[in-house]
């Protein structure tokens, strides 16, 4: 096989929103040491047979198409017969090839998948839907589809927005939606940005999310927190993971040319759950609570925060001051507190030294840990142990 000194490629991308960018950014990684002299055009720009020759009228050697052109651009690359990618797309021309096509394909079901499973784990809900944006994709179908399949094996049935493939009056149809949903309900939106505008209905209806409304969307888009107020749970899908198996793909066209198998599928599964304020778990104020004592006496020997305790409980730090107030009438950090002193006073009790405690329980010094001992019990630890203090140990978190 003759090895060419460089191989010219065009990579057909739309940078406008995250996940192009970072589609685009796993091609810069992966390719960075091969001998390709990589061209990109916009897909509002590939338009004609004179896009396949790159600036210096070289023909190019390889596509990775993340947006299709033209029907008449996307014929000659079909009739070319050079290696092509196709990302996230599929074109019926190229698809007939069985030679020099390979294509990756984000896991839409995974994502569907994902999202049911971290909605099941965080509450109960009364009713669950499921958003399509503002027209119908075959990707948000794959993932209502896988969305419906496990949450139904749940014990939930979902209604579906739209239930039909009506897409006029899109918001106040989905407010209306909304509206008629039994809650506590659950949502998963086909995107962030579709999510953002169903926590905005929400709060203009006054339905409190989450414990009212919880939403997941999809492509992790921090862009979209800012829309809404607040951060939006997400499934996190690996674009970037895409953009660096196109370029494994087509490397792998360039040096089998005459590969004659069935064109070749990845599925990239989802990279897992950002886990925001817009689906913290649906417990009752009590259970919260519980959840938070247990979180702090568990970690008591570690110097942990409030925000730590709020961000397991997967709610956002002043609804998780508010519950302590309210069962507890305290506060998280003096809960942690508590617990802290109390495992301090037993640690003494059994003969550790300052020193040992400050190292084992993360005290920044000895003297720290003096200053917090008396103001905390009302006598030093020199008092303690001499036996001034008649204490029994117990768990006192609050």
């Amino acid at each position: 096989m003759r090895v060419k000194d460089h191989y010219n490629v065009l990579a057909v991308y739309s940078l406008r929103y995250k996940a192009g960018r970072e589609h685009f950014v796993g091609v810069l990684d992966e390719i960075a040491d091969k001998n390709w002299i990589l061209s990109t055009i916009m897909p509002e720009r590939f338009i004609s047979a004179k896009e396949l020759v790159n600036e210096f009228g070289e023909p190019y050697d390889g596509f990775i198409l993340s947006m299709p052109g033209t029907d008449e651009v996307m014929t000659r690359i079909a009739q070319s017969n050079k290696p092509t990618v196709l990302v996230n797309i599929t074109d019926r021309r190229l698809a007939a090839r069985c030679d020099s096509v390979a294509s990756v394909w984000l896991d839409n079901a995974d994502i569907g998948r994902c999202a049911a499973r971290h909605l099941i784990e965080r509450g109960e809900y009364k009713s669950v839907g499921y958003a399509h944006g503002t027209k119908r994709n075959f990707y948000s179908t794959e993932r209502m589809t896988a969305f419906r399949q496990v949450m139904k094996q749940g014990g939930y049935e979902i209604s579906v927005f739209p239930d039909d493939d009506e897409f006029s009056d899109y918001l106040v149809r989905l407010r209306r939606w909304l509206k008629e949903l039994p809650k506590p309900a659950a949502i998963m939106a086909v995107a962030d940005m579709s999510a953002a505008k169903i926590i905005n209905i929400c709060k203009e209806e006054g339905f409190d999310v989450p414990s009212q409304v919880s939403v997941i969307g999809s492509d992790n888009d921090v862009s979209q927190h800012a829309k809404c107020g607040m951060s939006i749970s997400s499934v996190c899908t690996n674009m970037r993971m895409m953009g660096r198996q196109a370029v494994k793909e087509l490397d792998f066209l360039f040096r089998h040319p005459k590969w004659n198998g069935r064109p070749h599928e990845v599925l990239i599964p989802a990279k897992g759950v950002f886990v925001g304020e817009s689906t913290a778990r649906s417990v009752s104020a009590t259970r919260l609570v519980k959840l938070a004592f247990d979180f702090i006496f568990e970690n008591r020997r570690r110097d942990i925060t409030p925000a730590e305790v709020a961000a397991h409980l997967g709610c956002s730090r002043s609804l998780a001051e508010l519950r302590f107030s309210q069962i507890k009438g305290t506060t998280i950090r003096k809960a942690i507190e508590n617990a802290r002193l109390d495992e301090v006073q037993i640690q003494l009790r059994s003969g550790e030294s300052v020193n040992e405690i400050v190292k084992s329980m993360q005290f920044t010094s000895a003297n720290q840990l003096y200053r917090i001992y008396k103001r905390h019990f009302g006598h030093t630890i020199r008092q303690e142990r001499r036996g001034s203090q008649v204490w029994k140990p117990q768990r006192n978190l609050g």
